[in-house]
């Protein structure tokens, strides 16, 4: 398995097309499509926690434009998890995606990510490091 050491530089610049969950909308039968949610972005490498967005109110396609700093020992996965800031905790799952760090392939690239079940992230990420076979 390929791991990353290292710093990484990332920056979460918006995402696209969030839906609300059939869970989310249980108030809103009638038309769950037009339903709006309040998202953040939870960012992890390997279970361990880097940071998370601001919450953006009230849209499906927020823009962030934040910026995260971390170093990385033996790095596998960069994981994001997209979340409803719920009035009442815990805050609803909307999405989420995991990438591989040997799957970026240039030190410094900007990707949209598709996140499951629906929607997608557009990161810009750079990495100043190496990478190795782990054993």
């Amino acid at each position: 398995m390929v791991v990353f050491d290292g710093k990484m530089h990332l920056k979460v610049i918006e995402a696209d097309s969030l839906r609300a969950t059939e869970h989310s909308t249980r108030y809103f039968p009638q038309n769950p499509s037009l339903a709006f949610v309040s998202p953040y972005i939870s960012i992890d490498i390997d279970d361990l926690p880097v940071g998370r967005t601001h919450t953006k109110e009230k849209t499906n396609s927020p823009v962030y434009n934040e910026e995260f700093t971390s170093d990385v020992h033996h790095g596998q996965h960069l994981h994001f998890t997209i979340f409803h800031d719920a009035a009442l905790p815990p805050d609803e799952y909307i999405a989420d995606c995991t990438i591989k760090f040997e799957n970026i392939h240039d030190k410094k690239s900007d990707i949209w990510i598709n996140l499951e079940p629906v929607g997608r992230i557009h990161i810009s990420i750079e990495l100043q490091g190496q990478f190795s076979d782990s054993k």
